[in-house]
């Protein structure tokens, strides 16, 4: 076992082992003791207790056989015998009870077939005993009672024999129970003593091992606190101790080289805080120069945004009215096509009216033709058909004149229908004009509708450049005064950089390190 750790888990795991060998040994001592206890009770106590009761009753029944036969009156018999016939059923039952036990001893067994055998006829003799009692013939009792003195005498001897044998198990188990304490209590002490030498022996060798390697590692550490680094540190040992010398050893030369390196960086950051110091001038100088550009540009941007803004509001404005000017040709398109369907219409009754007036002509031609008739037939009446050729020539004269007029009407009809149709024409011609007019009006409504949109994104965007350029001002102003404030912390620096050459220097070092301290050595 090389290391501490291996050493208190071995001492711990010994005393552990020991606490168990003495818990297991006096568990099993407590086990055997209590199973002796528990076979003595059921083996000896139950049994003698009920062999005990069985002589009682055997006894009782001979008492009371005894002062009938002293009585010997028919009055004190029957007085006697209800106690005597309990007895005699207490007996049986008793003996019942013991026999079906636990019998377990070969002479046991002997003894109890024995008493089986001779009770059946000791009770018996007494039920003949109390036949006879009963009959008042008193000297014949007196003679069975003898007879049954002597069974009663030989079962009271099987009895007492039987409760020596349970008495002498009891003692066994009494004498087993004693020694089973004694390898106990003999064991425990010999644990307990192994494990007090145990845990001195480990107690005198943790000693050793923690405390002289600790206060060697105090020591290195009290050095290392006073300053005193570069110490030649050693040791043999391998277990957690050996490594916190080790440790201790390449902390003392991690912190040697630290502080070496710390003495240089001190000048390196004191020469750069000067240098730091001096660019913080030009540069606060070049940042104030920025901030004014910066400031007329915000004011340029800010005139830039009013502008696009007038320009984004005037978008808006010529895409309402494009808008409005879609709606009226619109409007005007709708009031075309019902024009040009009106002129349709008319166009269609203009139709009809030719077609009435080409039936018109028929019926005037018709007409001329019956009146040209009846003008011939009138000339071949005489002077009969006078008068009807008077009415055939009007009726052939007004004939000729509906022909002329329907003629005209015809005419004129027709004048109307080819005006009707080239307005037609010409209507539609207008429709078709106004839906391109109407179509060109929405494509510059969508045109200034796309101007007005990205007047509104210019003008946020030029916002939004504005609000930047406006936050580049406050943040080279914040710029200006941090680079104030880096020239007093690049000061603040080089001072401190004075104060740790001031603090390193309370370390001493080695004799021909880069700074020529005096070391301290540690053994």
């Amino acid at each position: 076992m090389r290391t501490i750790k291996s050493k208190i888990y071995a001492s711990f795991i010994a005393c552990i082992a020991l606490m168990i060998a003495i818990g297991l040994s006096g568990l099993l001592g407590a086990w055997r003791i209590s199973r002796n206890s528990e076979d003595s009770y059921s083996s000896v106590t139950v049994p003698i207790v009920q062999l005990s009761k069985v002589l009682a009753h055997q006894l009782k029944v001979r008492v009371a056989l005894r002062r009938m036969q002293a009585l010997r009156s028919d009055t004190g018999v029957r007085k006697s015998l209800p106690g005597l016939q309990t007895d005699l059923g207490a007996l049986d039952k008793q003996w019942g009870l013991y026999a079906r036990g636990n019998v377990n001893d070969e002479q046991e067994r002997a003894i109890v077939a024995q008493i089986t055998r001779e009770l059946p006829s000791f009770m018996a003799k007494v039920d003949s005993i109390i036949g006879t009692l009963k009959a008042d013939n008193f000297d014949a009792a007196d003679d069975a009672i003898a007879s049954a003195e002597q069974t009663s005498d030989a079962l009271g001897a099987a009895l007492e024999k039987d409760a020596a044998l349970n008495a002498e198990k009891a003692l066994r188990f009494a004498s087993d129970s004693k020694s089973t304490f004694d390898r106990v209590l003999w064991i425990s002490i010999a644990f307990i003593v192994v494990g007090v030498l145990i845990g001195a022996g480990v107690s005198i060798s943790l000693g050793r091992a923690i405390t002289a390697p600790l206060g060697a590692a105090i020591d290195i550490a009290e050095q290392i606190a006073d300053g005193k680094l570069d110490n030649r540190l050693s040791t043999s040992s391998r277990d957690e101790f050996g490594k916190l010398i080790d440790a201790l050893r390449k902390m003392d030369a991690q912190l040697s080289k630290t502080v070496r390196d710390i003495m240089a960086s001190s000048e390196t950051v004191s020469l750069a805080a000067d240098e730091i110091a001096s660019g913080n001038v030009d540069l606060s100088a070049r940042t104030e120069t920025q901030a004014a550009s910066l400031e007329q540009t915000a004011s340029s941007m800010t005139q830039l945004t009013e502008t696009v803004k007038h320009n984004a509001d005037n978008s808006r404005q010529a895409n309402a009215l494009a808008a409005n000017a879609t709606s009226m040709a619109d409007a005007g398109n709708r009031v075309v096509q019902n024009m040009v369907g009106t002129i349709a219409r008319i166009s269609e009754s203009s139709t009809k009216i030719s077609d009435i007036t080409g039936v018109i002509e028929g019926i005037a031609f018709q007409t001329n033709i019956l009146a040209l008739n009846a003008a011939v037939e009138a000339a071949r009446a005489g002077e009969q058909g006078r008068g009807f050729a008077v009415v055939a020539a009007e009726v052939r004269s007004l004939a000729q004149r509906s022909a002329a007029a329907a003629k005209e009407i015809k005419e004129l009809i027709g004048t109307s229908v080819d005006m009707i149709e080239d307005g037609s024409r010409q209507a539609a011609d207008v429709g078709t004009t106004m839906e391109e007019v109407k179509n060109a009006i929405k494509r510059v409504a969508e045109t200034i509708g796309d101007i007005a949109i990205a007047s509104d994104e210019q003008s946020r965007g030029i916002e939004q450049v504005s609000r930047a350029v406006v936050q580049m001002d406050d943040v080279t102003q914040h710029n200006a005064a941090l680079v104030e404030q880096a020239a007093a912390a690049a000061q603040s620096l080089k001072e401190q950089a004075g104060k740790l050459r001031t603090a390193v220097s309370s370390f001493r070092l080695e004799q021909g390190s880069p700074h020529g301290y005096v070391t301290g050595v540690a053994s």
